[in-house]
């Protein structure tokens, strides 16, 4: 089990109508996990975190899944976002840090999200078009914390 945990200006982040669904990502249904999804048709859900099992879908990517005896099985990406996702695994120290609390506060004025799963794996998405150069900030941090 693993704890994600994602904010707006306001705070913790959850959507009306937010529910949690148990995903399998292979065939055999040897990998499956909890996640926050958004229901927007029949078998078809947005994706409300970054699953761990399988890295080519993200947050705010709707996909469609086949359920059978209380497991959706992925089927397929309908549609993705459109935010372009970065990823950091952080030292302890780092993810704690008030420098990353800075950064996510901007990642969120910038109409982003952000996700801190396991604690210092920090997952990043922003709009295409956003203002923020998130490669160049989370490099001078990095690079803080290795001095």
């Amino acid at each position: 089990m693993y704890c994600i945990r994602w904010q707006n200006r306001t705070g913790v982040y959850a959507l009306p109508g937010t529910v949690e669904l148990h995903i399998c990502f292979d065939e055999q249904g040897r990998e499956i996990e909890v996640l926050d999804v958004t229901p927007v048709a029949k078998d078809t859900y947005r994706m409300e975190e970054t699953p761990i099992f399988n890295p080519g879908i993200g947050l705010g990517d709707i996909i469609r899944v086949r359920e059978q005896e209380g497991i959706a099985y992925y089927v397929e990406t309908v549609q993705k976002s459109g935010l372009v996702r970065y990823a950091w695994l952080l030292s302890k120290e780092a993810a704690a840090s008030k420098e990353v609390r800075s950064f996510t506060e901007r990642v969120t004025e910038h109409e982003g999200r952000w996700e801190q799963i396991f604690g210092g794996l920090l997952v990043v998405h922003l709009p295409k078009h956003a203002a923020l150069d998130a490669e160049l900030e989370m490099s001078r941090i990095i690079k803080h914390f290795e001095d």
